[in-house]
């Protein structure tokens, strides 16, 4: 997820560098009908896993889908990065000057701090800027084609991430009082099993116990995961919305073909970045986050059926 935080930050950059064409993608397309996680066991079931030398249950990954998803951000992140750099240097893809880098975070951070009114405020300042400024690029466009390139911002920047700024708060919500609960939940006391010639307790009855422990937090995981997905299918079709508008800016203007101004074909590949960054970043994290945590107590807990989970026990 850092690489689409990454993202973000880059497309404020891209305000100050040179103008960019969009990707020849569809964001809402390529976000699909993603594979709702379901229960524990469900979610231990995409995985793929091996066992380790004490006959214990691992997870390689959470499943091929995920495996899947992650590739398809990871590899469309680095073309928007590509993209990026290409535009810096006009043609080839080399690194920018630690001055441009350094002004170009600097405007990052100044653009994070601001409120929405407030970029949109500094967007129509710099447009009236270089339209002064013959030798900065003038705009060469109608007002029209301006009008719908900054709504396209204002929907990728403002609005999906107000979108996700809300699911995101409800998803922590749950978190905290899935913690809560799960810190209510205690194992019984193993010193009341037999013991071994090593003075341990009975690996089948430590085990045993962990297993009762396994299957409360399953049934906890369950109930919070159910009201997660709840949430991710109340939250995709709104974020598919938003990003859908932004597909259809980009189709519209022939992936930034169809504008003149270098500063409007910038702001429009900024849009196009954004949107994708937003329409993945919270909604992965969701499914990444409850398939992982159905399937690792999920695997717990089999392991426990196996007599594996606990090892400081005696056999004997």
């Amino acid at each position: 997820m850092k690489k689409l935080i990454l993202l973000l930050t880059s497309c404020a950059m891209a305000f100050t560098l040179e103008a960019q064409k969009c990707l020849d993608i569809n964001i809402t397309s390529l976000m699909g009908n993603p594979d709702v996680p379901g229960a524990a066991n469900a979610s231990y079931k995409k995985c793929n896993t091996s066992k380790n030398d004490h006959n214990q249950i691992t997870i390689l990954d959470y499943g091929t889908d995920i495996v899947q998803l992650d590739t398809l951000i990871n590899k469309t992140t680095r073309n928007f990065n590509t993209a990026y750099m290409a535009g810096v240097t006009g043609v080839n893809v080399q690194m920018p000057s630690q001055q441009d880098v350094a002004g170009a975070k600097d405007l990052a951070e100044q653009l994070k701090s601001m409120t929405p009114e407030q970029q949109k405020e500094w967007a129509a300042q710099m447009a009236q800027q270089k339209m002064k400024n013959p030798g900065a690029g003038t705009m060469q466009d109608d007002a029209s084609t301006a009008k719908l390139v900054y709504q396209t911002q204002d929907v990728a920047v403002n609005q999906m991430r107000a979108v996700n700024d809300e699911f995101s708060n409800k998803l922590a919500a749950i978190d905290d009082a899935a913690a809560k609960e799960i810190q209510t939940i205690t194992r019984e006391d193993k010193s009341k099993c037999p013991q071994g010639i090593t003075g341990l307790p009975a690996c089948d009855c430590s085990n045993e116990i962990e297993g009762k422990y396994w299957k409360q937090i399953i049934v906890i995981k369950d109930n919070y995961n159910n009201q997660k997905t709840a949430l991710l299918q109340n939250y995709l079709p709104k974020i598919k919305a938003l990003a859908g508008s932004v597909d259809n800016t980009v189709t519209k203007l022939k992936n930034g073909d169809a504008i003149k101004s270098p500063d409007l074909k910038r702001m429009l590949f900024s849009s196009q970045s954004s949107a994708f960054a937003n329409a993945f970043l919270i909604t992965t994290k969701c499914i990444e986050d409850v398939r992982k945590d159905g399937a690792d107590a999920y695997t717990n807990k089999m392991n426990c059926d196996n007599k594996v989970y606990d090892l400081s026990c005696s056999s004997k």
